[in-house]
């Protein structure tokens, strides 16, 4: 199990096993590079496994010390173990960070699990009703349960939604511990208890008993205080760059008081994915030592990345992530990212469109839709016909559920064609209750495309280059306080991320602050057209094993090479899982 975690902690790896349990942990070396930060690590009577940082581990520290705790190193684990043997499970309210952990209890005879707030570090949990396995990856799991039954709800999620959320994996018996849940494995009764111990919602309902003022004149400070925590570190720390604004702001905080900082981004041949002129642009307005690269996405990376996964996963932007990741690895062992931005401060188009939804009345759309779908498809990166038809086929009153189609993939309707016998309804995988304002769709985007899309994609394409990233954005001291904000300080208008941009005036030009946004995304629709790795497994019939339908992949792919229709996204899709299916043993 270990072994297939090699690349998560190169640095060194340990066991602990009695006659009830066995730990193994891969080490990343952070903080305390010595032999004394090495794990499985005891205290008292307890054994820990954790990967994470907790970023005020030193504050938690003098408050134990004070309470006659004396400790062995100078790493956070330690901190961990000794702040549950203080405060029990609800120890984890205290903690600012990132984690997943697994503490053996030898005196309760249990396993307490925990998974940060947000979901910034993943964490897999197996259980048969007798045996149980967890892990920081699935393929650890499938490293000893190689004959585990496809899931068909995990199934139709990855089709929907290009991921699969919840706390659903692809297989039966086998979930995500969800973020900001503890879980409790009796180790005597072989149950399960799981105790959800931080509330978004909540904490959004606190902030709003602080004043307006207060709160907008307590983000930027904040936001600058975020980033600094997250530099603590006894290796060297980088931070992303692709000169968009989240990523950008987060370098120029980090070079106003760290000089020749290093950042990170990467370039593309085609100009229409190409964002390194940006990048360049802001590492020197605001100093940093800049390194980039030319890559191209080529076959050979894709087979890479997509037979590393431990269960389907279709977000194609984890390619580039990766070749990032690649190469700021050369340089540094941790780097900051903008990611959570967009979620946090209103960045995205689809938030303008539903703003602008709310003006278009149902049969307006209705009449609209048969005339849009008329129009060619572009290969362009989110041309405006795909744009537009996402925005109208997606129509649906309930407003988080067409915000949920907006963002899905196979529709329903296709998906029933798709997997005839394995098929479920969108309304099983997520049941949104409406939500009208701009704030439900936030609050969606967090709990199930940050957690389920954005942060297992930077996760998993980080740590294959054993290369740990930090996410200011989602510190939860930021995240309640911007979403209890009128929604004009998100999205003012028709202008996304109003009040992040503010913030930015005091450290980035105008030209970086309001540029068209990019994305992070890749040429699909020509990967499906030119590359004979991708038709080879979609046009092979070998290579189905009953689950997808061969007949209706083969008319949309004909459809889509002939320039009928746009599939490219559906047939990525279907691609990912052929080639995982094939190669998960």
């Amino acid at each position: 199990m270990t072994d297939s975690l090699f690349h998560r902690g190169p640095d060194k790896g340990g066991f602990f096993c009695d006659d009830k349990v066995s730990l193994g942990h891969r080490r990343l070396s952070i903080i305390d590079l010595s032999e004394k930060g090495s794990q499985p690590m005891f205290f008292k009577n307890f054994v820990i496994v954790y990967n994470g940082e907790i970023y005020n581990f030193k504050e938690i520290r003098e408050t134990l010390l004070g309470e006659g705790y004396r400790f062995a190193s100078e790493t956070d684990t330690e901190i961990v173990a000794a702040a549950y043997h203080h405060w029990g499970t609800q120890c984890v309210e205290k903690f600012n960070g990132m984690w997943a952990f697994c503490i053996y209890d030898r005196d309760k005879n249990n396993l307490f699990l925990s998974r940060d707030r947000f979901g910034v570090k993943p964490l897999y949990y197996y259980f048969d009703g007798n045996k149980f396995i967890f892990s920081s990856e699935l393929k650890a799991i499938t490293a000893i349960e190689p004959n585990m039954t496809l899931d068909e709800k995990g199934l139709n999620f990855f089709f929907y939604q290009k991921y699969i959320g919840s706390d659903l994996t692809v297989f039966k018996n086998c979930h995500k511990l969800l973020p900001s849940h503890n879980l409790i494995f009796d180790i005597s009764t072989r149950e399960i208890s799981l105790n959800k111990f931080y509330d978004l919602r909540e904490q959004i309902a606190k902030c709003c008993d602080i004043s307006l003022s207060q709160r907008l004149d307590s983000v930027h400070p904040l936001l600058v205080d975020a980033v600094e925590k997250r530099l603590i570190a006894d290796v060297p720390v980088g931070s992303f760059l692709s000169g968009g604004i989240d990523s950008s702001l987060i370098s120029a905080i980090i070079s106003g008081k760290h000089k020749n900082f290093d950042t990170f981004s990467i370039g593309f041949r085609e100009s229409s994915y190409n964002e390194l002129d940006y990048s360049k642009f802001v590492s020197e307005t605001i100093n940093t030592r800049h390194h980039y690269e030319y890559l191209d996405i080529d076959e050979n990376l894709i087979e890479k990345v997509i037979g590393a996964l431990g269960e389907p996963f279709g977000d194609s932007s984890i390619l580039p992530t990766y070749l990032l990741s690649q190469i700021t690895r050369k340089h540094v062992t941790v780097c900051l990212s903008g990611d959570a931005g967009d979620e946090v401060f209103g960045g995205y188009d689809i938030y303008k469109a539903f703003k602008l939804a709310n003006y278009i009345p149902r049969p307006l759309a209705s009449l609209a839709k048969p005339m849009i779908e008329l129009l060619p498809p572009s290969e362009k990166k989110l041309s405006a016909v795909f744009k537009l038809q996402k925005f109208l086929v997606a129509w649906d009153e309930n407003k988080i559920k067409r915000h949920l189609d907006w963002m899905g993939t196979f529709s329903d309707e296709q998906r029933q064609r798709l997997l005839p016998e394995f098929y479920a309804a969108s309304d099983s995988l997520l049941n949104p209750a409406d939500g009208g304002d701009l704030l439900s769709i936030q609050l969606n985007d967090v709990e199930n495309y940050l957690a389920g899309d954005i942060l297992q994609k930077v996760d998993i394409a980080s740590m294959l280059n054993s290369l740990e990233v930090r996410v200011p954005f989602l510190d939860y001291r930021i995240v309640p306080l911007v979403l209890s904000l009128p929604e004009e300080f998100r999205v003012r208008r028709l202008q996304t991320k109003w009040l992040l941009k503010k913030i930015a005036e005091d450290y980035l030009p105008p030209k970086i602050i309001h540029r068209k946004k990019r994305g992070f995304t890749v040429p699909i629709s020509r990967w499906v057209k030119n590359s004979d790795l991708i038709r080879e497994y979609l046009l092979n019939k070998t290579y189905y094993n009953g689950t997808v339908d061969f007949e209706y992949v083969k008319k949309m792919y004909t459809a889509h090479v002939n320039n009928k229709k746009e599939y490219a996204r559906q047939l990525w899709l279907v691609f990912v899982f052929n080639y995982w299916y094939n190669r998960k043993n």
